[in-house]
């Protein structure tokens, strides 16, 4: 039995597909309905793949099948995919609050302050009023589905920042108006940069006495350097603007006393519409805005503008028109060819030039208002709706393509739907499945929590996924037990999900970020049907077809240490279960020390993992000082290059094998190590290609094992070896007698036996890996070994702080931070001063370079010489070799021989 806003939704769609031929035509009118149904149903709640299966088998015949393509090509295109980006403090938590509550999907507005926000459900969360991972919340408005990802905006958890913006469509930048562009949102600015991220700008706290919108932009322009054009699309409005002054009344209708002689903020002017909002007589949330037109406001005198802020309005919206003729020659056509183009264009053409520049980032709109007031937060909506892509109007990653091609291209994936004209058709039930996990996220209750993006087919419960990003032992589908739309920690469980959703899943046990799921196929047809493939899915360059996403590493570490022995399994399980959810936690074991430390962002990141250790797992262990992440590199000519060489011998089915492995190191420009395959490396000169799946069983093994080799194999101080780059040249195995410890010339190698087939048993087959990842490790440490005079690396940070400059009457106090910088190692970059004449202040701007090292407990020293009032930002920005000098001194407080350098 359908419930009756179903059997609405029903009447509709069959309505819609049972029209004529000639009315087929008319796919607005369809999309109408299709979005008046969803707007009554919700975009989840309206089950369309269970209503479409429950429709008449008196349907006719003639009915192209390729409709049902037409219905879900339409619910994505009401999908927008954003993540609200921003400082620290800039206003997205409360942002996203607004935007719910607008949107009726929660009932009372969330405060930061009284730490009952939905976004921010952590307890360390609401303890420190801050956003530390990344949560997502799906609302509707105007027929849309929204999916909001709130990310953090400290430093520390940019990490979550480069996963959320890895999957969406369009970004939200939330800049705080009486600050303007600040350090982290220069970073978050430059995240967006890395994927094209449409996006807009929402310049909030314009309530505040000291926003100004011109400052802003002004900011933008200067300290983002990019081509594209800032464009303002809203006006602020302030109740000495009208005719009529405002009287701000509080929620019974009583006028209030305003606390400065400041205009206050009382809504904006729409420059594409010319309609004026104003929440000024808005005595509670949910009332709504006067809104009236500013060229024909003759009947509503007191929603007039005063002569000198209608001219400012149309100065705006004039260089609105110029900004956009510039960029779009169909309107340039139609703005040069009216005389008063700033009143006469219409409101649609304007904003259709808007969306189509804004998606090809030829344009940013900037929008203003006010969250902690609700104004502006409507509007925010619509332009979401209004100028950023749906899903279709995106491009798929490059990964994400390749992988939907090449499940097509398996004989084994066939197209279930035909058209008519038996030619299969480009509807979604044709495509495969494929979900990018961006986060995992456990739950007490459920395990753990997969949050995906479908790029490709469906998702529902008891589907089979195959996890394609790397070659597993044995390549097995897992099984989705259930689908969940997440807003916050509330779960709401659906019956499938479609392409451009963001959904979470369970029962995926063994993936984990950046980890590419798509529809199980039998690979072995592919390769007996096109044995060309083989050698590019197996070349030399390639370990697996789809690499993970961009992983931060570590700059900071902690020992951490149990209360008692009975709290290391816990810990363990713990510390798994974190470093699956966030990859920029590494927890590591020392084998000799029995010692667990642990590796972070920062020293916040550090506290919240001891904190999340504590109360979500219940392990009481104590957390050790901070001790800085240096990494190690070779000193020397790039052109030198040392072989190394790694025997392992062990059992297999009961019978001793040997296994050597020959690796190549030499420098390498960049920092993160390199990991090459030499073409026949696990080939025999008689013998054809080997198995793809098996070859890349192997070389996954065989990377993976060169990237631990490394990560400890420095040989100052056993830090992480970089700017290396390794070559796999040969696997040998047979039995030990034939396996000789080192060979006397590489052209021995050639002599010796290769592994060109991996054991059909699952068992089999894992205790080789496990030996040839024993003799690969050897291998590269016998070679990182033989590589001469190493240096330390240490990490260094842009430091950015910004004082108040001349405050209450004081002595300038920038000279006293500068020389403490100086103190610290620090580069002194710029130095930046503002002055602001309508509040008679102004503050510094430092910016530098300085060592971590020096700067540990740096932020307590600058409260304390600030009295508070300085705002300090530190940022990883590169690793830099030590001097011979600093290097001597590490070594001997770390207690190592300088005659341990190499």
């Amino acid at each position: 039995m359908l419930e009756p806003h179903q059997l609405k939704f029903k009447c509709l769609l069959q309505s819609s597909v049972h029209s004529s031929a000639a009315n087929l035509h008319h796919v607005t009118d369809f999309q109408s309905h299709l979005a008046e149904a969803l707007l009554h149903c919700g975009p989840y709640r309206c089950g369309l793949s269970r209503l479409l299966s429950t429709r008449s088998d008196s349907r006719p015949t003639s009915q192209p099948l390729s409709s049902v393509h037409v219905d879900e090509r339409l619910t994505s295109k009401l999908i927008r995919n954003v993540g609200v980006i921003a400082h620290i403090d800039a206003g997205k938590t409360t942002t996203t609050e607004r935007m719910l509550y607008f949107a009726r999907r929660t009932h009372s507005l969330g405060e930061v302050d009284r730490g009952d926000t939905v976004t921010d459900y952590l307890p360390e969360e609401r303890e420190r009023g801050i956003s530390i991972i990344s949560a997502a919340a799906c609302l509707t408005w105007k027929q849309h589905t929204l999916h909001l990802i709130d990310t953090p905006g400290h430093v520390d958890f940019t990490m979550e920042v480069e996963r959320s913006l890895s999957v969406l469509d369009g970004a939200l930048i939330i800049l705080d108006g009486t600050e303007g562009v600040q350090a982290q949102t220069r970073t978050v600015w430059h995240q967006a940069d890395r994927y094209n991220l449409p996006r807009l700008v929402f310049v909030n706290k314009m309530d505040r006495d000291v926003a100004d919108l011109n400052r802003s932009l002004a900011s933008l322009s200067s300290q983002l350097a990019s081509s594209t054009r800032y464009v303002p699309i809203q006006w602020p409005v302030f109740d000495t603007c009208l005719s009529l002054p405002r009287q701000k009344t509080d929620h019974i209708g009583k006028i209030t006393k305003p606390r400065t002689n400041r205009p206050r903020f009382i809504g904006l002017v729409d420059l594409a519409t010319m309609k004026l909002k104003d929440w000024s007589n808005c005595a509670s949330p949910d009332d709504t805005p006067n809104i009236t037109d500013v060229l024909h406001s003759d009947r509503w005198p007191d929603l007039q503008l005063l002569p000198n802020s209608m001219q400012l309005v149309l100065e705006a919206r004039l260089r609105l028109m110029c900004q956009l003729a510039e960029v779009d020659d169909e309107f340039a056509e139609r703005f040069l060819g009216l005389d008063d183009a700033e009143v006469l264009l219409p409101a649609e053409m304007v904003q259709a030039t808007l969306k189509r520049a804004t998606h090809s980032g030829k344009v940013i709109p900037v929008l203003v208002g006010s969250s902690r007031q609700s104004i502006g937060i409507q509007p925010l909506l619509d332009a979401i709706v209004d100028y950023l892509p749906d899903p279709t109007q995106r491009p798929f990653p490059t990964p994400v393509h390749q992988l939907i091609q090449w499940i097509k291209s398996y004989p084994s994936h066939k197209p279930s739907v035909q058209s008519i004209t038996g030619h299969p058709t480009n509807c979604v039930n044709t495509d495969p499945s494929v979900l990018l996990v961006f986060k995992i996220c456990f739950d007490p209750h459920r395990g753990p929590l997969s949050l995906v993006r479908v790029y490709s087919g469906s998702v529902r419960r008891d589907s089979l996924l195959t996890n394609w990003s790397h070659y597993h032992p044995n390549l097995a589908a897992e099984k989705v037990q259930a689908v969940f739309q997440l807003t916050g920690e509330h779960h709401e469980l659906i019956d499938s999900a479609g392409p451009g959703s963001i959904v979470a899943l369970t029962g995926l046990e063994s993936t984990r970020s950046g980890d590419l799921l798509g529809s199980p196929v039998s690979p072995r047809s592919k390769l007996a049907s096109d044995e060309s493939d083989d050698d590019r899915i197996w070349s030399d360059e390639s370990v697996s077809l789809f690499p993970e996403l961009t992983k931060c590493e570590p700059v900071v570490y902690a020992a951490i240490e149990p209360a008692s022995l009975s709290s290391i399994r816990n810990l363990e399980y713990a510390v798994a279960c974190m470093q699956r959810e966030d990859p920029s936690f590494v927890a590591k074991l020392d084998e000799e020390t029995g010692q667990w430390s642990v590796g972070g962002m920062g020293d916040l990141h550090l506290e919240v993992i001891h904190s999340r250790l504590q109360r979500e797992y219940k392990v009481d262990a104590r957390l050790g000082p901070l001790v800085i992440a240096y990494k190690e590199c070779p000193i020397i000519d790039h052109s030198t290059r040392v072989i190394g060489f790694g025997r392992f011998v062990g059992t297999v089915d009961g019978t001793k094998k040997g296994f050597l492995a020959s690796v190549s190191i030499q420098p390498s420009d960049q920092i993160k190590p390199q990991i090459h395959f030499q073409r026949t490396w696990l080939q025999s000169r008689d013998s054809g290609p080997p198995d793809a799946v098996q070859i890349g069983r192997v070389q996954n093994s065989v990377r993976q094992a060169c990237l631990a080799a490394l990560d400890v194999g420095g040989p100052l101080l056993r830090s992480p070896v970089a700017h290396v780059s390794v070559c796999v040249q040969r696997l040998a195995v047979g039995r030990p007698d034939r396996i000789p410890d080192r060979p006397n010339s590489l052209s021995d190698l050639d002599e010796l036996p290769s592994l060109t087939k991996l054991p059909s048993s699952q068992a089999t087959s894992a205790a080789i890996l496990a030996l040839i990842r024993s003799a690969v490790t050897s291998a590269v440490m016998d070679a990182v070994t033989r590589l001469p005079n190493w240096r330390l690396m240490e990490p260094m940070m842009v430091v950015e702080l910004r004082l108040p400059a001349n405050t209450s009457g004081k002595v300038d106090s920038l000279s006293q931070f500068l020389g403490d910088l100086t103190s610290r190692r620090a580069e002194i970059v710029a130095v930046d001063t503002t002055e602001e004449v309508s509040s008679n202040a102004g503050h510094h701007t430092i910016r530098a370079s300085a060592p971590l090292a020096e700067l540990v407990g740096y932020s307590a020293t600058v409260r304390s010489m600030s009295s508070g009032r300085a705002d300090l930002h530190l940022r990883l920005a590169e690793y830099r070799p030590v001097s011979v000098e600093h290097q001597t001194s590490l070594l001997s407080r770390f207690r190592w021989s300088p005659s341990a350098q190499t």
